[in-house]
């Protein structure tokens, strides 16, 4: 295991890890059992969810910034997320209107990946505390 400083880095990254892996399996399951035009908005969707936690992921850090007026730039940048999904939703649901269910699957896949984790965590063992 790693260190204190760097477990909430672990998290983040199986957190990715899991979103990947999901988006992937999506994509073929969405083609197979539906259509591969489902497929590609939901990739589309899933991109959508990646690129939304990485913005996620950036600008949190940089937001620990001692500044208030800096703290107060990037949460007003964050609103830049949401708007990331409100464009890519309708852009999709002009063009591709019939595909809403795999578009909002594919745009809620870094919720999927928090899940997992969250799930991961609730089983794994507690570690034995060191002694005093």
């Amino acid at each position: 295991m790693s260190e204190n400083g760097d477990q909430g880095e672990d998290h983040l990254r199986r957190i990715t890890r899991a979103m990947i892996v999901l988006a992937l399996l999506g994509i073929v399951l969405w083609g197979l059992l539906r259509s591969w035009t489902a497929a590609l908005v939901f990739g589309i969707g899933s991109l959508t969810s990646l690129v939304f936690w990485t913005l996620h992921k950036v600008l949190t850090a940089w937001m620990l910034t001692p500044s208030k007026r800096g703290r107060w730039v990037y949460a007003v940048l964050s609103l830049g997320k949401l708007a990331l999904i409100a464009l890519v939703l309708r852009g999709m649901m002009g063009r591709y209107p019939a595909e809403a269910l795999p578009l909002a699957t594919g745009v809620i896949l870094f919720v999927a990946g928090i899940l997992l984790e969250a799930l991961r965590l609730a089983f794994q063992k507690p570690e034995a505390m060191p002694p005093d």
